[in-house]
């Protein structure tokens, strides 16, 4: 009995039954039938709806945000579910269905930085369809290499890209939380092997976390701590650096920006930080329906203690800089047309 519970678990039926099933029923049908059962599993949780609506009161206030809950809300609620989706209702079809599915900016710009061959650095979020982004870069051909941990619940296409045998193998650069010193050190050796050879390493920017390799930062009101690898990367490596964020439209499509940051000096790590921070709540902002981790993750709760333990050694730690209030009114030097 415990086996066939098991199996038969939701996550089971979410990801090799229902998602399939609506796969094949083509982008739009699909895409509808998947917002309504987000809003039909908040309607039979009310305790975790009521979290919800109280996390979207707090970060409409934290923005300044005009936001009408009760005109958002519906579709926050149905978001919850394309969230979980991931990438999966891009799994099985060509190149050319997939990428035909997203409106694009700023891939010109990443594509000349990349040509040049001294590598870019992409610095992405948990906002919306952030999984689907990575799909398409994978897709769109980039030399494409992520260091973060390896997201669980992805397509077929994703994993099999994942496990490829090939120069600067994936396998090798995902990041957990229980690494040890030393082979968090080759993984970021690993990953400026990489950029030197031309390639792009993607990283997330908005991961609370304690420990070195930190910069300070407010989002959505809350201080925190954020993971900030990717400054260091940038400055060792020259680098340029871009900001991916992928957001859900209509009729299963995405919506994917990629704004040039530019090239990071010393000294500009938490001026960095705090730019790409405020570029993420302006999205937030825009699409309040696509912040569902940034509402519901407990990282993200607001406590004083919100940082997540542990930490990632790597490059040497740095002082921390000033604070991302005070980071933003000094501006980050930007030369990504250099």
């Amino acid at each position: 009995m415990r086996r066939l519970r098991h199996v038969w678990s939701w996550k089971f039926v979410f990801y090799d039954v229902l998602l399939p099933t609506l796969r094949s029923l083509g982008p739009a049908r699909g895409d509808w039938i998947l917002g309504r059962l987000g809003r039909l599993s908040l309607a039979l949780q009310p305790r975790r709806r009521a979290r919800l609506r109280s996390a979207l009161r707090r970060a409409g206030a934290a923005l300044d945000a005009d936001w009408a809950t009760p005109a958002v809300w519906p579709a926050l609620a149905a978001n919850t579910a394309r969230f979980l989706a991931r990438d999966y209702p891009l799994d099985g079809q060509d190149d050319g269905a997939v990428l035909a599915r997203f409106d694009v900016r700023g891939y010109d710009r990443l594509r000349a930085a990349l040509d040049r061959g001294r590598g870019a650095i992409l610095v992405g979020s948990h906002l919306g369809a952030h999984i689907a982004g990575v799909h398409w870069l994978y897709r769109r051909g980039l030399p494409l290499r992520l260091l973060v941990q390896r997201p669980r619940h992805v397509s077929h296409e994703l994993n099999r890209r994942f496990d490829a045998e090939e120069p600067h193998r994936q396998a090798e650069l995902f990041l957990r939380r229980d690494l040890s010193p030393a082979v968090a050190v080759e993984r970021l050796l690993r990953a400026r092997a990489a950029l030197r050879d031309g390639m792009a390493i993607y990283m997330n920017g908005d991961i609370p976390w304690s420990g070195p390799n930190t910069c300070p930062g407010r989002l959505l009101g809350r201080s925190h701590r954020m993971l900030a690898i990717w400054t260091e990367l940038a400055v060792l490596t020259q680098a340029p650096v871009f900001l991916v964020f992928c957001t859900h439209a209509a009729a299963g499509r995405f919506t994917l920006e990629i704004e040039p940051l530019g090239w990071l000096r010393p000294g500009e790590e938490a001026v960095a930080v705090a730019d790409y921070l405020r570029q993420l709540e302006g999205r937030i902002a825009n699409s309040p329906a696509d912040a569902v981790a940034h509402l519901t993750w407990p990282c993200y709760e607001p406590r004083p203690d919100a940082a997540v333990p542990g930490r990632i050694p790597g490059l040497r730690p740095r002082v921390a800089g000033p604070s991302s209030r005070q980071a933003g009114a000094h501006g980050l030097t930007r030369r990504a047309d250099r």
